[in-house]
């Protein structure tokens, strides 16, 4: 990618793009006028041989003289300087006539033997190398009763018309260049004066607005496209102390909702437990719903059934099962919900309010293992508990809460793609004064530079997906600041992380 200091300034590119617009427009001007010049001369050799081969045919076929010939040979040559060499030969090219005399009763090569049909003449150009001058060969028939016996060859100077095209090309080339140069001069004045300056102007502004400076109004008249960004721009600049207002109160707003926020992550868990609570719940509820209604329209049609005095025993007997089995399916449903409501109820208690109890960890880890299930059975990882079923704790269970179930949803959102298997496993160890919680899960694990920012505020690689990058912080908050603990990540690309939490022993006090 090319740095802004060498491209192209919008000025030099128009000016660069109509100069070579207009030197291709010359190029093909000079192209078809050489070509038309070309063909002028051209006709003007063809009718100058044809005055010639008139009168040598004309004579010839009157005497059949080459004495005769030969006459008109050096008259030609003697009233047109320019005629170097004439030759008359027949179809085997055997030269009957020529200016130079030595040359007749010769045989031409072959190669050089050429006929017109009738009523045509040749013109081809004989290479200057062979000559040291631009020469011409003309051919023409040589007619006897009408039939063509032979040809007439003249060597005409052609460098008068080749001083005249190189003339001509030169005379067009020049004024070419000149109108390019020109055309590119007077452009490029009228780009500077018309919107290279403008623009200039409105950056010098910009640059003054950025730095605070008081900017004077701007108008420009060079054209109605720069006038009008000229007024939008002091509109803009108008706007600046009122923007400034409402960007400071912004800013201020930022700092309270920044304060929110991190309330909010923290109470993150408990809404994704409120989420899968009521999914839960949900199901069984609607089950019993849909059970509900179908028993009552069971019910109407059987009233109908008993209204028309048509009820037999056997539809007493169907509507007696319907409502047995409906009544099982309704008991059963919601005696599940209410063991979910039961079972998640004390984490969300614990969460939302900031209370020191003691507990059994395992028991209170496999509650936080349940309400994690719904959003768990989504993917292919399992989590597994290993801690004493008889180690108590007195502490902040719903830090703990809060503290896991940001690792586990840390672990799906980054450790994870969407069909990977994974198992996440939390150790739980008793020392004489603290208890070591081990947490690790066997995800793609973490790079150095993402390793050394895992705590840090608002560091999230999921910017784009809405990750806000405080899960890990709060996480480190509330090991430090609420159980009085340390925390420490450990993680090796491909093969997982661990994350060690020491949570000191406290003992109850006594009312």
């Amino acid at each position: 990618m090319f740095s802004r200091s060498k491209r192209l300034s919008l000025q030099k590119r128009i000016v660069f793009l109509v100069t070579a617009v207009t030197a291709g427009m010359i190029s093909t001007m000079m192209v078809f006028d050489t070509i038309s010049l070309n063909q002028s001369i051209r006709e003007a050799y063809v009718s100058q041989i044809s005055g010639m081969t008139i009168a040598i045919n004309g004579r010839y076929e009157e005497s059949r003289s080459i004495t005769d010939i030969q006459q008109i040979f050096d008259y030609i040559q003697y009233k047109n300087n320019r005629v170097l060499d004439m030759k008359l030969y027949d179809k085997q090219g055997k030269i009957l006539a020529a200016s130079e005399r030595k040359e007749i009763g010769t045989i031409l090569n072959e190669t050089k033997i050429v006929i017109p049909k009738q009523d045509q003449t040749i013109v081809d150009r004989i290479p200057i190398a062979e000559n040291k001058k631009p020469i011409v060969r003309l051919t023409a028939p040589l007619q006897e009763d009408g039939a063509v016996v032979g040809a007439v060859e003249v060597i005409f100077d052609s460098s008068e018309e080749e001083l005249l095209l190189k003339q001509r090309t030169k005379l067009i080339l020049i004024v070419g260049l000149s109108i390019a140069i020109i055309l590119s001069v007077l452009l490029w004045l009228i780009l500077r004066v018309i919107v290279i300056r403008p623009l200039s102007l409105l950056r010098e502004a910009a640059l003054i607005v950025k730095q605070g400076g008081e900017l004077p109004t701007l108008q420009f008249k060079a054209s109605p496209e720069i006038a009008e960004v000229s007024e939008a721009f002091n509109d803009m600049v108008g706007n600046l102390d009122e923007r400034y207002q409402e960007l400071q109160q912004a800013l201020n707003t930022l700092h309270v909702t920044q304060d929110q926020l991190v309330h909010s992550e923290k109470m993150g868990a408990l809404g994704s437990l409120v989420a899968g609570v009521s999914h839960e719940i949900n199901t069984p509820i609607g089950i019993g719903v849909t059970a509900i209604s179908y028993l009552d329209q069971k019910t109407k049609q059987f009233q109908l059934l008993y209204e028309s005095g048509k009820m037999k025993k056997s539809d007493l007997e169907q509507y007696l099962a319907i409502a047995h089995e409906t009544n099982v399916m309704v008991q059963s449903n919601l005696e599940r919900a209410s063991s979910l409501v039961k079972s998640f109820k004390q984490i969300s208690v614990d969460q939302s309010v900031e209370m020191k109890r003691t507990f059994f960890i395992k028991e209170y880890m496999e509650g936080i293992s349940a309400s994690l299930k719904p959003a768990l059975k989504k993917t292919h990882i399992f989590l597994n508990v290993i801690c004493d079923d008889q180690l108590q704790l007195y502490t902040y269970p719903g830090a703990l809460s809060q503290i896991i179930t940001n690792l586990v949803m840390n672990s799906m959102n980054h450790a994870y793609d969407a069909d990977d298997e994974g198992n996440i496993c939390i150790r739980v160890f008793e020392y004489p004064e603290h208890i070591l919680l081990a947490y690790s899960d066997d995800g793609k694990g973490m790079t150095d530079d993402v390793l050394a920012h895992i705590f840090d505020p608002f560091f999230t690689t999921s910017r784009g997906q809405g990750g806000t990058g405080l899960g890990m912080n709060i996480v480190y908050n509330l090991v430090k600041e609420s159980l009085n603990g340390t925390i420490h990540c450990s993680s090796v690309r491909g093969r997982g992380s661990l994350f060690t939490i020491t949570i000191p022993k406290e003992e109850e006090a006594e009312l």
